[in-house]
């Protein structure tokens, strides 16, 4: 029966629970009692004349409106402000209500649609349907009227918006980019992807900016980041179970032993990244080279919070830069010092890893290894460039340098192997970034509360959310030939390919590093290189796929044979005891009902319809491989 509910002019209704409850205790116990017995009652009215009941009304029509949020920051802004509230009363309250509310408002609104229209995957899904519907109708609108590729471009970022959730695609060069082009903001797929990127992180970056991502709440990324990177893993998970890949040959591997042996599984990534690092150290160490350890953070504006002491407050010099300003400025400044040190002839080679601070905001390790005479040249331009945006918060007002900020900006050690090199220095950061390994009892030096075994998770959740690359080897050998030449078993000609493919195969990355050419020489001249073939893409876009090795007069093919795939057989049920014929339900019933499908049959079939009708995104495997 429905239900009837009688308007209330009540503030106190439009507020959500906890803080309300507040509120409503406050009256309680602060309701005035008579003029001529308030003192005798031990209740006092105001000095501003107003009963508590005002009082409180007046509050909650002043912050009512600051909670038109996601759910999620919603119901922290809730509990927060209801605590402030409880602890400190209206004023203070009211000042955090609408600094971390309008700070959450300012970060979703780089979103081209107001945030209810797509703050659950289904919305999303729709909107990218509705986009890619309208997109395809002025299309057709183009073709009636007569008008060029580059002219149809320009009408559907016109009246469709497409350069707002795509602006990659606003610039054309020529007539063939532009059909591919065309083709991409036709598929719906190509939407989806889109949107689901600027919203995940555009929202996490509200949450952030809202104070969800902090020591004392979730370090590194938010509660919801961390719900929706498990939720994506379970799926990915249940994907990989139902799935397989046949050869042309008949032979058929499940696509989770695909994915134990990939570079997907992260136990397998840690492995290589440790191996390519202690090859490099390896190889240092037979040429003399130093290694330097370098930590780079960014200014100020980007840290939405400040460590003071044994405690951690809000940064006033915040500005709401998300971390992808943040990552964007430490690369800026990198590319220059890269382009600095190629014309001064600087020969230096190693590894650096981005990781995130305890309110998100990112910053730099790295270990680079180079001749010894070179190390103050190396540091002395890396550090000018890490100084020259920003600096003034670098120095005082009498222009006097501040060796605290400075060091806080740009660090660099000088190792020398006493506390077991640079793989010492990098394993911990790798484990930290990758699968948690060797992590046992270890805090965060920032947040001795935060077990860094605990707060993987965390990390891996940051990373995805703004897509960060994490590591990153600088003037290093080819990582797709080394992994290229350990697919490789049978012995070649004994020359410098097959050299390179013995020690791929041992595993041995110096010896592997010194046949590639060593450090000086670029990637277009080593020795081995992949061997590609031209395809073309269902975009009308010509693409490179790897087919093999070339160097040393050889061609070796590591991908001859071709594998598609294929949804697993279903799991036959074991025949009954009466010959496999179903028992009637009863002496009368004669109709034997047809067997319902199971839930892995209804994902299969569903998926695949999806996939017949190229309705849907791009297979989840695909997905995880990209991360």
């Amino acid at each position: 029966m429905k239900k009837y509910t009688k308007p209330t002019n009540n503030p106190l209704t439009k507020l959500p629970d906890a803080l309300r409850q507040e509120l409503a205790t406050y009256v309680m116990k602060n309701q005035p009692t008579a003029p001529h017995l308030a003192m005798v009652a031990d209740k006092h009215i105001s000095s501003s004349g107003k009963t508590p009941k005002e009082r409180v009304f007046e509050f909650a029509c002043q912050v009512a409106n600051q909670f038109k949020l996601p759910s999620d920051i919603r119901n922290y802004l809730d509990k927060a402000s209801a605590a402030r509230f409880r602890k400190y009363g209206f004023k203070r309250a009211l000042q955090f209500i609408e600094s971390r509310s309008q700070a959450a408002f300012a970060a979703l609104s780089v979103l081209p649609e107001p945030f209810w229209k797509i703050d659950t995957e289904f919305k999303r899904a729709r909107l990218a349907t509705e986009l890619s519907g309208r997109a395809g109708f002025h299309f057709e609108t183009s073709v009636k009227m007569g008008l060029s590729p580059q002219e149809t471009i320009a009408r559907i970022h016109e009246f469709v918006g497409a350069s707002l959730w795509m602006p990659q695609f606003e610039f054309v060069e020529n007539e063939e980019r532009a059909y591919s082009i065309l083709a991409r903001l036709l598929d719906e797929s190509v939407w989806r992807r889109a949107i689901e990127k600027s919203t995940i992180a555009a929202f996490e970056n509200a949450r952030r900016a809202a104070g969800m991502i902090s020591p004392h709440i979730s370090p590194y990324a938010s509660i919801s980041a961390c719900e929706w990177l498990k939720v994506r893993q379970d799926r990915q998970r249940e994907w990989l179970e139902l799935m397989a890949i046949e050869s042309e040959h008949g032979d058929c591997v499940d696509m989770s032993e695909v994915h134990a042996s990939s570079q997907a599984n992260p136990e397998n990534r840690r492995h290589e990244l440790m191996t390519r690092i202690a090859g490099c150290q390896e190889y240092a160490d037979a040429n003399n080279h130093a290694a330097v350890f370098i930590t780079m953070t960014t200014p100020s504006r980007f840290h939405r919070l400040k460590k003071r002491g044994h405690y951690w407050i809000e940064n006033p010099a915040f500005d709401g830069s998300c971390p992808r300003d943040a990552h964007a400025w430490l690369s800026l400044n990198w590319s220059r010092f890269r382009s600095w040190a190629d014309r001064h002839g600087l020969d230096y080679y190693g590894l650096r890893v981005v990781e995130p601070h305890q309110d998100g905001t990112p910053h730099w390790h790295g270990v680079f290894f180079m001749p010894l005479d070179q190390t103050g040249a190396f540091i002395k331009a890396l550090q000018n460039y890490q100084y020259q945006q920003d600096s003034a918060e670098l120095y005082d007002a009498s222009g006097k340098p501040k060796h605290k900020a400075m060091k806080a900006r740009f660090d660099a050690k000088l190792l020398d192997g006493t506390e077991g090199g640079a793989v010492a220095y990098l394993a911990k950061y790798i484990s930290k970034n990758v699968d948690g390994f060797g992590l046992d009892d270890l805090t965060d030096s920032d947040n001795r509360k935060a077990k860094l075994q605990d707060t993987v998770k965390n990390v891996t959740a940051w990373s995805r959310q703004f897509c960060f690359r994490q590591f990153q080897f600088q003037k290093t050998p080819s990582v797709t030939v080394w992994r290229e030449l350990r697919r490789i078993q049978d012995k070649q000609e004994y020359c410098l390919f097959e050299k390179a493919r013995r020690a791929a195969d041992m595993g041995f990355f110096s010896a592997y590093f010194d046949y590639m050419g060593g450090h000086r020489l670029p990637q277009s001249l080593r020795p081995i290189k992949p061997r590609t073939e031209a395809k073309e893409n269902k975009y009308g876009e010509t693409v490179r796929h790897i087919i093999g090795l070339e160097g040393s007069g050889l061609v070796v093919l590591t991908h001859e044979t071709e594998w598609k795939l294929v949804k697993k057989p279903a799991v036959k049920q074991e025949a009954s005891q009466d010959g496999g014929s179903r028992r009637p339900w009863s002496g009368g019933n004669n109709y034997t009902p047809a067997e319902k499908p199971t839930r892995q049959q209804q994902i299969i079939s569903n998926f695949l319809l999806q996939c017949e009708l190229d309705r849907c995104g791009p297979p989840e495997y695909e997905e995880f491989f990209s991360t």
